[in-house]
C-alpha cells in the first residue's frame, strides 16, 4: 500500500509540474520554430561572398549602422550622399533600431563575419521576439493553452509581418511590431495596476508614497516603453494618438457611470509625460513631421497627459458641485471640439499634420503618390477583401473580428436593461448599410471631402463611444478594441500595417477559443479525464479553422521563407560596380580636388540645402533605387525612397525633350545641372512595373493614358478583357524611353499603325472607361 501511494504521488507530482510549465517548453518550441522558418533563405542572400539585402530601407540602415560602428554614439546629422542637389535630413533612420544592430554587430561579428551578415538576422530575431509580448498579451484575457494557440497562429501567419521578418530583410518593420507590443503589453498592465491600486488625489495630497509606489512603477515603465518605440520609429505618434483617444473615452464614460476617472489619468498623464520627455533627447527638427524626431513627437504626448489630467480635475469639479454626470460627456466634447478649432486656427502646421497623417495612415485615404511605393498601397486596390485576408491570415482573421465583436456585444447583452441590448443589432445593422450602399455614404462623404470609407470608420467610432455610456468596460478590454480599431484600419490603409494586425489577430484568435473552450468546459487538464466525444469534436473543429486555412490554403511558412531572395539589386549590381570603379569619386569631377567622404560628418545647413564642392555631382534615376545607387555604387542619386525629388525625377524622366530634361535639373538649385549620369532599367521603362509611378508625380498635364493606351475585346458573354497595350507617341519622346530603348533618340521612326473603335463600357467595379 505504501509503495502503490508513492507512485501515485509521484505520477501526481509530475502531472502538476506539467501542468503549471507546459508553456514553457511550447512557447520555446514556438520561437524555436519561427526563428528557423525566417533563416531559411539565409544562403540566398551571400552569393560570391557578396552579402545583399531585399527591398529598399535595409541597405539604407546598412549606411547608417555603419556610420554608428564609426561614430557611435552620434548617428548621422545630415547625410550629402543622397537627395542631391540638396542633401537630405533622414528622420526614420538612426534610430534605436540602428544602434541595437551596431551593438549586436560588436558582439556577433567575431563570430560571424562582416556587419552585412549579422544584419542579415537582425530582422528574423525581431520577429520571432514578438511572439513573447504576444502570449502576456492574451495572458491579460485568455489562460495559458489559449495564449499558446495565439502564439501559434502567429507563427503560422504567412502574410506581411511574415514577410518583413525574413531573412535579409534589417529594416525597422520587425522592430516596430516587437516594440509596440511590448507597449501596448506595458499600458494593459498600468492600466490594470491603477484600476486595482487606485491612485487617487488624495494619495497625492498625503504623500502616500507606499500606496501609490505600484502604480507609479507600472505607468513610468509603459510610458518608457512607448518611448522606445518612438525611438525606434518616429511615426509611432499614431499610438499616442490611439492612447489618447482611449483616455478621452475611458475617462468621460467612467465619471458618466459614477466611477473616479483618476486612476485611469494617472496612469496615463504619467506614462505619456514620460514619453514626451524621452522625445527630447533625439529632438532635431523644430517644426511639425511626423516622420522625424519633430516637435510632434514631444509636445502630442505631454498634451495628451495634460488632457487626461484635466479631464479628472474637470470631474472633480462635476462632483464637487454634485452636477448631473449625465452633462458631463457634452461638456468634454464641446471641450474638445474647441481646443480643436484653437489648435486649427493658431497652430495651423500642427493641424495639417494630424489630420494628414490620420487620413494617410488611418483613414484609408493614402495619397496618390504614396500609393507608388508597395507597402503604402491600399491591399484591396488590387485584390478581393477574402482573397487578400485568407492569404495573410487564414480564418483566423474572422475568429478574432468575432472576439472582438464579442468583447464590445458582452456587457451590452448581459445588460438587464433591454434597450441596451437592442443597441448590439441596431449599430451592426448602421454599420452594415455602410458596406450595402456605399454609394449613398460615399455622397456623404463627398460633401465634407472624405471617402465613404472614412464615413463608415467615423459611425463605427461613434457607436463605440456610445457604448461606452449605455455600459462600463473592463479597462484592458477596451484598450484592446481601441488598439485593435485603429491598428485594423491602418492595415487596410495601408499594405504594410498589416505587420502590426498579426499580433491583434494572434490575441483575437486566442480570446476566440478561450471562449469556445469555456463553452464547452475545457478550462484545465484536469477537465481532461470527464471529456465526452462532442467536447473534443467541438475543440477539434475549432483548432482546425485556425490551423488548417494557414498551411492548406494560404502558402505555408516553411515554403515562403524558403523561397525569398534579394531582387533585383544582384541584376543591378553589375552597373552599380561599374559606377563605382570606372566614374570619378565624387568631388574630383573634371579634375577637381575635393573629395567628399562617404562616412563624412557634415551639420545640416540652416536652409537646409547643402553647398556640394565643385566636382560634386548627382545620379538621376526613379526613387526606387536611390539607396542601390548610395551603397552599391558610392555615388549620390537625386532621388531616393524617401520620395526626396520624385517631383523632380518624374519631370526629368518623362520630359517630352532634352531640352525640357535639362531644365529640369537645372532648376532643383545652383548645383542641379551638375548632374552627369542617368540609371534607367527594364521596370522603368514598362508600363506593365514601374513607368506609371513617375506619370503621378509628373507635373504636365498627361495622363496614363497618353503614355500607354489599354485595348480591349468584347467576350462572348458580353464582358471586355485585355487584348493588347500601344505605346503612344508621348512615350516614346520621353526622355527615359529615347535612353533606354532608343540609346539616345539615334534611331529612325518606325511607323506602327494600330486601328480600333472607340466605345464607352461600364466595369465591374462601376467606373466607365
Amino acid at each position: 500500500m505504501s509503495g502503490n501511494r508513492t507512485s501515485d504521488q509521484e505520477d501526481m507530482s509530475i502531472l502538476d509540474y506539467f501542468e503549471s510549465y507546459y508553456h514553457v517548453p511550447a512557447l520555446v518550441g514556438a520561437l524555436a520554430f519561427m526563428l528557423w522558418t525566417r533563416l531559411q533563405s539565409y544562403g540566398s542572400f551571400v552569393q560570391n561572398g557578396e552579402v545583399y539585402f531585399r527591398g529598399n530601407d535595409p541597405w539604407y540602415h546598412l549606411r547608417e549602422t555603419n556610420y554608428l560602428l564609426e561614430n557611435w554614439p552620434n548617428t548621422l546629422p545630415f547625410d550629402v550622399w543622397t537627395g542631391f542637389p540638396i542633401g537630405s535630413q533622414v528622420g526614420q533612420f538612426g534610430t534605436l533600431w540602428d544602434h541595437i544592430m551596431a551593438i549586436s554587430i560588436w558582439i556577433a561579428s567575431p563570430i560571424m563575419g562582416s556587419p552585412e551578415e549579422v544584419m542579415l538576422i537582425m530582422a528574423p530575431l525581431a520577429g520571432t521576439l514578438v511572439a513573447i509580448p504576444t502570449y502576456f498579451i492574451a495572458r491579460r484575457f485568455v489562460d495559458r493553452f489559449a495564449a499558446i494557440a495565439g502564439v501559434a497562429v502567429l507563427a503560422l501567419l504567412p502574410g506581411t509581418f511574415f514577410s518583413y521578418s525574413l531573412v535579409g530583410f534589417p529594416d525597422h518593420s520587425a522592430a516596430e511590431v516587437l516594440f509596440q507590443s511590448l507597449a501596448v503589453l506595458a499600458f494593459l498592465v498600468a492600466f490594470a495596476v491603477a484600476e486595482r491600486e487606485a491612485p487617487v488625489w488624495e494619495l497625492l495630497v498625503d504623500r502616500d508614497w507606499i500606496a501609490l509606489k505600484r502604480p507609479t512603477l507600472y505607468a513610468v515603465a509603459a510610458g518608457v516603453a512607448l518611448g522606445l518605440y518612438l525611438w525606434t520609429w518616429p511615426p509611432a505618434v499614431l499610438m499616442v494618438g490611439f492612447t489618447g483617444v482611449y483616455l478621452a473615452v475611458k475617462l468621460v464614460s467612467d465619471t458618466f457611470h459614477g466611477r473616479s476617472p483618476e486612476p485611469i489619468a494617472f496612469a496615463g498623464s504619467l506614462a505619456l509625460g514620460v514619453t514626451g520627455l524621452m522625445q527630447l533627447i533625439p529632438l532635431d527638427t523644430f517644426s511639425f513631421s511626423a516622420s522625424q524626431y519633430s516637435l510632434l513627437q514631444v509636445v502630442l504626448p505631454l498634451g495628451v497627459a495634460v488632457g487626461a489630467v484635466f479631464l479628472a480635475w474637470l470631474a472633480r469639479q462635476w462632483e464637487s458641485r454634485d452636477l448631473d454626470t449625465t452633462t458631463y460627456p457634452p461638456a468634454v466634447a464641446g471641450l474638445i471640439l474647441a481646443s480643436a478649432g484653437v489648435v486649427w486656427l493658431a497652430l495651423p502646421s500642427l493641424w495639417s499634420t494630424l489630420t494628414r497623417n490620420l487620413l494617410n495612415f488611418v483613414g484609408f485615404s493614402a495619397r496618390a503618390t504614396f500609393r507608388t511605393i508597395g507597402e503604402g498601397q491600399p491591399p484591396l486596390q488590387n485584390a478581393s477583401f477574402a482573397d487578400f485576408v485568407l492569404s495573410q491570415y487564414g480564418l483566423a482573421f474572422f475568429l478574432a473580428l468575432a472576439a472582438v465583436l464579442y468583447i464590445i456585444a458582452r456587457p451590452l447583452y448581459r445588460s438587464e436593461d433591454t434597450n441596451h441590448t437592442l443597441y448590439i443589432p441596431a449599430a451592426l445593422a448602421v454599420v452594415g448599410s455602410v458596406y450595402a450602399v456605399p454609394q449613398l455614404y460615399d455622397t456623404i462623404g463627398g460633401v465634407v471631402g472624405v471617402s465613404w470609407q472614412v464615413i463608415g470608420l467615423a459611425l463605427a467610432a461613434a457607436l463605440l463611444v456610445g457604448a461606452t455610456f449605455l455600459v462600463e468596460y473592463d479597462a484592458e478590454e477596451l484598450y484592446f478594441v481601441v488598439w485593435a480599431a485603429f491598428i485594423g484600419s491602418a492595415a487596410f490603409t495601408q499594405t504594410r500595417f498589416n505587420y502590426y494586425l498579426a499580433v491583434i489577430v494572434a490575441v483575437g484568435a486566442a480570446y476566440f477559443l478561450q471562449i469556445t473552450l469555456d463553452a464547452i468546459d475545457l478550462t484545465s487538464l484536469a477537465a481532461l479525464r470527464d471529456i465526452e466525444g462532442w467536447q473534443v469534436m467541438t475543440a477539434l473543429a475549432v483548432i482546425a479553422i485556425l490551423i488548417v486555412p494557414l498551411v492548406g490554403v494560404a502558402t505555408p511558412v516553411w515554403t515562403a521563407g524558403n523561397s525569398t531572395g534579394p531582387g533585383s539589386v544582384v541584376e543591378w549590381d553589375d552597373s552599380l560596380q561599374w559606377m563605382n570603379d570606372e566614374t570619378p569619386t565624387p568631388g574630383e569631377l573634371e579634375g577637381a580636388d575635393n573629395p567628399m567622404e562617404l562616412y563624412g560628418t557634415y551639420e545640416r545647413p540652416e536652409d537646409g540645402d547643402f553647398e556640394y564642392p565643385d566636382g560634386a555631382y548627382g545620379v538621376q534615376s526613379w526613387w526606387d533605387y536611390g539607396h542601390w545607387i548610395t551603397t552599391r555604387a558610392e555615388r549620390i542619386p537625386n532621388a531616393n525612397p524617401f520620395q526626396q525629388n520624385a517631383d523632380e525625377a518624374a519631370n526629368y524622366l518623362l520630359a517630352p525633350s532634352e531640352e525640357e530634361a535639362r531644365e529640369v535639373l537645372a532648376s532643383q538649385s545652383t548645383e542641379g545641372e551638375h548632374t552627369r549620369y542617368v540609371m534607367v532599367d527594364r521596370q522603368m521603362a514598362s508600363p506593365n512595373s514601374k513607368f506609371n509611378a513617375p506619370v503621378t508625380f509628373y507635373e504636365g498635364n498627361e495622363t496614363t493614358e497618353d503614355f500607354n493606351r489599354v485595348l480591349y475585346q468584347q467576350t462572348e458573354q458580353g464582358g471586355f478583357q485585355t487584348l493588347m497595350q500601344v505605346n503612344t507617341q508621348r512615350y516614346h519622346e520621353s526622355q527615359m524611353i529615347r535612353l533606354y530603348e532608343h540609346h539616345g533618340s539615334a534611331v529612325e521612326p518606325r511607323p506602327v499603325v494600330v486601328d480600333w473603335d472607340q466605345q464607352a463600357a461600364q466595369t465591374a467595379g462601376g467606373d466607365r472607361i
